[in-house]
């Protein structure tokens, strides 16, 4: 994801992060850093296979919950079509929820009846 205040772009590393050891300046991170917070962070229903470092993914929400973002990792960028994920990720498109599944700038609407549709992020 993008980081305004570190001007990061999506889809690159930010050069804070080190690989086994997080984030280098998680004590003097910007507010945008210290706001965030994933989706399987804030909610029970999401269990250990959801943890990013295992699925490959970021999950946050936009427009008042509205809108699902996954937010691949760019070396794992089709992870998300693995069990359990594709299909509980179809089932909520088909409930009625907007799922983009974003690999940096370019992405996918997951539709209702499980396909897909080229997407931009916007900015």
């Amino acid at each position: 994801m993008g980081v305004t205040a570190l001007d990061k772009p999506a889809g690159r590393w930010c050069t804070h992060f080190k690989k086994a050891q997080g984030c280098r300046i998680y004590n003097d991170r910007p507010t945008d850093c210290r706001i965030f917070n994933c989706l399987w962070l804030l909610t029970d229903a999401l269990d250990a296979d959801w943890k990013p470092s295992v699925c490959g993914f970021v999950l946050h929400s936009e427009a008042g919950g509205a809108r699902l973002i996954v937010e691949c990792d760019a070396a794992r960028p089709h992870d998300w079509r693995r069990a359990p994920y594709q299909a509980t990720l179809t089932a909520w498109a088909s409930q009625g929820q907007e799922v983009l599944i974003m690999t940096g700038r370019t992405g996918l609407r997951l539709l209702p009846d499980g396909e897909t549709r080229p997407v931009r992020r916007a900015g």
